[in-house]
């Protein structure tokens, strides 16, 4: 049977956003704001007024903490995102980058990325919610949701300038102890997301979302 060519369209500005998504790996050493940290939190993962991705059973498996390591108006530290409230909560002071950098097979450039997005996930509980699917879902989904926020934060990085990559690539043993650092009890580590300007690439104005108070 001959396959059916379709044709190439999207929204225009979906589709722009989408040609400018990339996987950056060399970032300039820029410090990012507080507004950027806001903006890309609240776009990816936000549940207030409006939830950002979906969800199994909207469960939301998943958990961002904030790695700022060079952010204006932040001082260094883990802060774990609320994202029915839109605020954070410091976990853990002091600079992490190196740390994450040592958890991962090939990413010893996060020690100068200023920010990093950690996602984990309580793989055994996230079974417990979805108890009435067949073992092993909420692991499932919660690579799944995952996904999602990962893809939000690309697209944000492409309507901003702004440069991300998905680490997935991470050291077993050094993840498991750095989730047990800085994440909640029983997290996963699942993957990191830098964010950061591109090495070279001109300053773009970030999108600032409007807050709803």
């Amino acid at each position: 049977m001959t396959p059916l060519a379709l044709p190439h369209s999207a929204p225009p500005c979906l589709a722009e956003i989408r040609a400018d998504r990339r996987s950056v790996k060399e970032y300039d050493a820029e410090p990012v704001d507080l507004d950027t940290v806001g903006s890309v939190l609240w776009t990816a993962a936000s549940m207030r007024d409006g939830r950002a991705h979906a969800s199994a059973r909207g469960r939301y498996l998943v958990t961002t903490t904030v790695i700022s390591g060079d952010v204006d108006g932040l001082p260094p530290g883990a802060y774990r995102y609320s994202a029915r409230d839109h605020h954070l909560t410091l976990v853990h002071s002091g600079d992490h980058r190196a740390g994450l950098a040592e958890a991962t097979i090939d990413a010893p450039w996060l020690t100068t990325c200023p920010l990093i997005l950690m996602l984990s996930s309580d793989i055994e509980r996230a079974d417990e919610h979805l108890e009435e699917l067949p073992p092993g879902q909420g692991e499932r989904f919660a690579w799944l949701e995952a996904g999602l926020i990962t893809q939000n934060v690309y697209l944000w990085a492409a309507a901003t300038g702004l440069g991300t990559v998905f680490v997935g690539g991470l050291d077993g043993t050094a993840a498991a102890r750095l989730a047990s650092a800085l994440c909640s009890q029983g997290e996963t580590l699942l993957g990191l997301m830098p964010i950061g300007r591109p090495a070279g690439r001109a300053e773009s104005p970030v999108f600032r979302p409007t807050d709803p108070s």
